[in-house]
């Protein structure tokens, strides 16, 4: 486990980063207060928003 300091909306906030060896997640936490729309293809566009 690590800490790290992120840019959110503006805000800077620390939080919790789990080490693996798989692709980069961003925890349902941190996304909170926002909708997140993704197009599943390669090379899709991942939009997020504050509600």
């Amino acid at each position: 486990m690590y800490r790290a300091t992120v840019i959110w909306d503006g805000q800077s906030q620390v939080i919790d980063v789990a080490a693996s060896e798989t692709e980069p997640l961003v925890g349902m936490s941190l996304l909170y207060g926002f909708k997140f729309e993704m197009e599943t293809v390669e090379g899709g566009i991942v939009t997020i928003t504050a509600l």
